[in-house]
């Protein structure tokens, strides 16, 4: 028996087929011969060649191994807290930070380190906290500790710029962050970071920001 002659709209759509494998054969070919080039695959899906480059901001050796440690940077001069820190902890590792600066408008510099074992981390129970990364969870809230942080200490001074809002509206923002152990009173009307949390506080910034 004979088979049915394919119709004008069944031969358009296998040309279309054709040419679309054409197409991807084509940019394949063409991503072949640029390193590092990302190839669009057939299903939608991508791969790329090369291997991707060290994360933006960070020195490129901060992702290659050391010969002796298999996850220690090698650069010893620019990781310098990283290898002291293992050089203290051992292999066990943990985590610490550490600051020393001196806060806009204060005498001398603040000095802070904080740091756990890794065996001391796994005691951690991570809803802990909750209540003091919950404080700092409003784009204004940070930018009255910045404010503190940098030397407008009263509530007064603070009403002069428009975004913190009403007075009682950066009473509320103040008391909340006092109430998180984020501000202090220096004297009656008066607030600060106090000096326990000026390096968590830069080192939470730090963080969110690079």
């Amino acid at each position: 028996s004979m088979e049915p002659t394919p119709s004008a709209e069944d031969r358009l759509s296998a040309l279309e087929q054709r040419v679309a494998e054409l197409e991807a054969a084509a940019a394949e070919s063409s991503a072949l011969q640029e390193p590092g080039a990302t190839q669009q695959k057939a299903d939608g899906t991508s791969s790329v060649r090369a291997e991707s480059p060290a994360p933006s901001g960070f020195p490129e050796s901060s992702v290659q191994p050391s010969a002796g440690n298999t996850a220690l940077p090698g650069d010893a001069e620019t990781f310098w807290a990283l290898h002291g820190l293992v050089d203290h902890l051992g292999e066990e590792g943990g985590v610490t930070y550490t600051g020393y600066t001196t806060p806009p408008g204060c005498s001398g510099p603040v000095a802070w380190q904080m740091g756990l074992s890794s065996a001391g981390l796994a005691q951690i129970d991570f809803a802990e906290a909750a209540g003091s990364l919950a404080a700092l969870g409003h784009p204004v809230r940070l930018q009255l500790l910045q404010a503190i942080y940098e030397g407008t200490s009263t509530v007064a001074e603070l009403g002069k710029d428009e975004r913190f809002g009403t007075t009682g509206q950066i009473y509320h923002h103040v008391h909340a962050l006092a109430g998180s152990g984020w501000l202090e009173s220096a004297r009656r009307g008066h607030w600060r970071v106090p000096a326990q949390r000026v390096v968590p506080l830069l080192t939470l910034v730090l963080i969110g920001t690079h």
